[in-house]
């Protein structure tokens, strides 16, 4: 019996033995704590902002038979689309018809300034032409009379027609004398004829002779009223005819000189858009770039829009960066473009547009100001094609050659100012330093540090401990917890 409660008081005394082993850091839990460092470096300290959005060329010119080129689209806006804009050349010769007799591109060519595009008949451009010049000629010819005054046959009908007059004129005073004189006669002669009658003691004579004296007398009076008639009418129409002459030997007023001057330019205007249809029968590019679109085909009709159209000029990308961002950004700052599909290596841009429109995009409840930005790439290569996605990245301030610490190593505030746990073999120092640019990754050292120093940037706690489970089993737990360097140091 002795010897079985021996035996057993053995076995607990060794299981206690065990569980004090594993249990006991339990009971004297420890921990300590390491720091994560960095050396005090020389470089560049940078700050950007991103945004997103698409390529496009910068400029897109339409262009059709009988005009000039138009742009269709370009970057060069202030609309607060931060796009395109669209204009569209009409005049007179848009109504021709325009055969098409050779198409000499195609869609993704190269071409440049100058090199012909395609050529249509020009056939009607060029009847529409001679029909303008000739009402060109008609409007000088006019003008150029008007300025120089009436010729030599024009004075002399003019002359003719006033010497007409008169004559007319002297003609009717003439005849009035003439007239008046004959009456005179006739009414002196019916007078006598009354005197003689009444001489005698014929009554019938004498009343014969009276009847006759009234009648010479009525008709006396309608006939000088009539001498004097046509002279009243020959006198008005010889002033009508002085006026007349005045009229026609006089130089032209300055309204109908400046009349003539419009008709000649509105001609004139019409034969330069009949000109240049001619001309425009043979599309050319207008400078260097890349076709994008063909829309005609040889032996069709020309389409009313635009038979092709070229992209000119550099490639950009426009993006939206939001309203956070837009007071750092700046025309000519550098800008990083990764794009999706075009190049493996992000293409170097500048931003050469900045819309101080915003446009709201909503978000749930809330709606974010942002604003089109414009970056021009430099020298993307030709894999980068217009649509494609972007991811823009503009440097918005750097200082190069500079001692720099992570931004994580920086304990303070700017108002209170900075400090940086140095590192001394085992121990650490705060150090107060003087900052410059400070960005999400480095922390511009002005003073207070020397390059090759090492400071502090977080620190990492290490906790082990055991705990024993139910069943008579052991289970053992290291856990191992880390975390940013924090708190302030004492200044």
């Amino acid at each position: 019996m002795k010897v079985r409660l021996v035996a057993i008081a053995l076995i607990v005394v060794g299981v206690g033995a065990v569980a004090l082993v594993m249990v006991g850091p339990t009971f004297g839990a420890s921990s300590s704590s390491k720091y994560t460092t960095a050396a005090v470096t020389t470089g560049t300290v940078s700050a950007s902002s991103v945004a997103t959005g698409t390529v496009a060329a910068s400029t897109v010119y339409g262009l059709k038979f009988g005009t000039t080129s138009d742009i269709v689209s370009t970057t060069a806006t202030t609309s607060g689309a931060g796009g395109s804009t669209s204009n569209s050349n009409s005049n007179s010769t848009s109504t021709l018809t325009w055969p098409v007799q050779t198409v000499l591109v195609r869609v993704g060519q190269k071409v440049t300034k100058g090199a012909q595009l395609a050529t249509a008949d020009s056939t009607a451009a060029q009847l529409a032409l001679a029909s303008a010049q000739a009402t060109l000629a008609s409007a000088q010819s006019k003008l150029a009379t008007d300025k120089g005054g009436p010729d030599s046959l024009t004075k002399a009908q003019a002359k003719n027609q006033l010497t007409q007059a008169a004559n007319s004129y002297n003609q009717a005073k003439a005849n009035k004398t003439n007239t008046n004189q004959q009456n005179a006669l006739k009414l002196a002669q019916a007078q006598a004829q009354v005197t003689t009658a009444e001489a005698g003691s014929d009554l019938a004579l004498i009343a014969t002779a009276q009847a006759n004296l009234a009648s010479v007398q009525l008709s006396v009076n309608q006939s000088n009223q009539q001498a004097a008639q046509q002279v009243t009418n020959a006198s008005l129409s010889y002033q009508a005819a002085k006026l007349a002459y005045q009229g026609k030997i006089a130089p032209a007023s300055t309204a109908t000189i400046q009349a003539d001057q419009a008709t000649v330019a509105s001609a004139q205007a019409t034969v330069n858009a009949n000109q240049a249809a001619v001309t425009a029968a043979t599309l050319t590019a207008p400078a260097d770039g890349l076709i994008i679109a063909v829309n005609l085909l040889p032996g069709v009709n020309a389409p009313t829009g635009y038979a092709i159209e070229e992209s000119i000029g550099p490639m950009v990308a426009n993006c939206s960066f939001a309203e956070s961002d837009i007071s750092k950004l700046k025309i000519g700052q550098t800008a990083a473009v990764s794009i999706s599909g075009g190049s493996t290596s992000a293409v170097a841009g500048t931003l050469t547009q900045i819309v101080p429109v915003a446009s709201s995009s909503s978000g749930g409840s809330s709606s974010v100001a942002t604003y089109a930005v414009t970056v021009t790439l430099t020298s993307p290569p030709d894999t980068v094609l217009a649509g494609m996605s972007a991811t823009v990245t503009v440097t918005t301030a750097a200082v190069d050659n500079v001692l720099r610490v992570p931004a994580t190593a920086l304990q303070g505030s700017a108002t209170a100012g900075y400090d940086v746990l140095v590192m001394n073999g085992s121990s650490t120092t705060a150090t107060p330093v003087t900052v410059g640019l400070v960005t999400s990754s480095y922390a511009e050292i002005q003073s207070g540090l020397t390059s090759g120093e090492t400071v502090v940037t977080g620190t990492i706690t290490t906790r082990t401990g055991t705990t024993t489970t139910g069943g008579g089993g052991v289970n053992v737990n290291s856990l191992t917890g880390g975390g940013g360097f924090s708190g302030g140091f004492g200044r």
